[in-house]
């Protein structure tokens, strides 16, 4: 993991160049910004030993997510996903190619395949899954106390609640 330029130290330079720029909102942006990105490169760095990116683990878990057969269709996975669908071609291609999803024929739109988790993508997703999770555990816990981390979750939730997002 790379180190990023220390949080505290951008914005003590913004305050002392541009202190109209500093408020608790920018605060609020930059360090959710911030951990983000931390947890991102713990994701890539925990997907590495499978073989993963973290767009193919996001579809991965999008279907793990589906009651089984854990299927779903291409269009609707990219807009659960947010990325376009010429993304989400390239990486469904490798996904079949490396044996995670298979395509079936769509029952009504024979325009369409439908992408299903094969067993070996359920059984790499969920290993993948336990591997993120504890990453992530150890980035939060090792800065967080349980009741922080409790106290963040809930004041999240509840602004994306809000937001319908």
């Amino acid at each position: 993991m790379s180190k990023a330029y220390p949080m505290g130290k951008a914005l003590e330079q913004m305050r002392q160049n541009w202190p109209e720029a500093v408020s608790i909102e920018t605060e609020l942006f930059l360090s959710m910004n911030r951990f983000a990105e931390i947890l991102d490169q713990n994701c890539t760095k925990e997907l590495e030993v499978y073989g993963l990116t973290n767009g193919a683990f996001e579809v991965l878990v999008a279907l793990r997510g589906c009651p089984e057969p854990w299927e779903m269709s291409p269009s609707d996975l990219y807009r659960a996903l947010l990325m376009t669908s010429g993304g989400m071609t390239k990486i469904l291609k490798q996904l079949e190619a490396d044996g995670l999803v298979t395509r079936i024929d769509h029952d009504t739109d024979k325009r369409s395949k439908i992408v299903r988790l094969t067993k070996a993508g359920k059984a790499t997703v969920e290993k993948a899954m336990e591997s993120v999770m504890a990453g992530d555990r150890r980035v939060i816990y090792q800065n967080l106390t349980k009741e922080e981390v409790q106290s963040l979750r809930d004041t999240l939730l509840n602004v994306v609640v809000k937001l319908g997002v």
